[in-house]
């Protein structure tokens, strides 16, 4: 498969993300105290759906880097140190059965999501970019991939982190329901 091609399939990736994180959303607003069957299936598996997600996005990240010998920019660099520990949290913490995962994996997700979203920001508009960011041999506001009009690759970043906070807001509420 190309690298063209394996873009696509990440971009529909993070937009099912988008989609998964909206629908979990929308069902937890809706139906706070029981949920439907799928929020509480994710309820009930949310750690191990957010180490599933964190884990592809960290493969993902590094089949761009290492097969498609795209090089990261600087905001990439800074996702990926918040995406990496994440996955290997998250799994951890499956084995162990660890219920308060959340206390530290957020925080990275979040930071993770604010570093994505900046980025994002920057490709779609570069004047908010300063010359001192980045490197001027491989600029941030490069866009290797703008699928479907909008999706770009701190844009699946941003969708991943997305999903891992969704998903441990529904654990945590888990465990104080049941």
């Amino acid at each position: 498969m190309e690298l063209r091609e394996v873009l696509t399939v990440f971009a529909m990736c993070a937009v099912a993300a988008n989609a998964a994180s909206a629908v979990l959303i929308a069902g937890r607003i809706m139906t706070p105290i029981g949920g439907s069957a799928v929020v509480r299936w994710s309820r009930a598996r949310g750690g191990e759906l957010a180490a599933g997600v964190a884990l592809i996005a960290t493969l993902g990240s590094l089949y761009l880097s290492e097969v498609g010998h795209l090089v990261p920019c600087r905001y990439c660099w800074f996702q990926r140190v918040c995406m990496y520990p994440l996955a290997l949290i998250l799994v951890i913490a499956v084995f162990t059965r660890d219920r308060r995962v959340r206390r530290y994996a957020a925080p990275l997700a979040a930071v993770g999501l604010t570093i994505s979203t900046w980025h994002y920001l920057i490709q779609v508009f570069p004047s908010l970019e300063d010359a001192n960011s980045c490197n001027l041999l491989n600029p941030c506001t490069v866009r290797y991939s703008w699928k479907f009009g909008f999706v770009s690759i701190p844009y699946m970043a941003g969708s991943a982190f997305v999903l891992v906070l969704v998903l441990l807001w529904g654990r945590s509420r888990a465990s104080r329901i049941g």
